[in-house]
């Protein structure tokens, strides 16, 4: 346990699944190694972060719907509301599948009673995003005063 404790605080980064702890800079794509620890596809890191599950997605990774629901069941295993907050700020593109993706953990995170968050798109991701009329299904957080 004291192994694993040590490992997860090695950095601010974690695995979104185990809680591995994960390097700053991660190897640019095509990357897809994965979780040391649980063997996870990481398309996301998730941040430290008290009060809220603070997942950065990854670029150049599109998940497939399991590694969504592998997430999507961590978040949710302590049975009560949460926050998460998805951060797409290292994203300059974003394709249909990975769109469908997100109306899938947002769709999921509610029916738990949780919140669910974008922020950080860049603007080619919000012109994306304003011409498949995404903002009527996903809440986007302009700056962190809207948080």
């Amino acid at each position: 346990m004291l192994a694993a404790i040590s490992k997860k605080d090695r950095s601010s980064f974690q695995c979104p699944v185990c809680g591995n702890g994960l390097p700053q800079l991660l190897a640019p794509p095509p990357f897809d190694a994965p979780c040391s620890e649980c063997g996870s596809y990481l398309w996301c890191r998730r941040r430290e972060d008290t009060d809220s599950f603070l997942l950065e997605a990854l670029p150049g990774r599109s998940p497939e719907p399991i590694e969504v629901e592998r997430v999507i069941r961590t978040i949710v295993r302590e049975g009560k509301p949460v926050t998460v907050v998805l951060d797409l700020s290292r994203l300059e593109m974003i394709n249909s599948s990975f769109m469908a993706r997100l109306i899938m953990l947002n769709r999921r995170i509610r029916d738990e009673g949780g919140t669910f968050f974008l922020k950080g798109l860049q603007p080619v991701v919000q012109e994306i995003f304003d011409r498949a009329r995404l903002h009527m299904a996903l809440d986007v957080i302009h700056d962190e005063a809207d948080a």
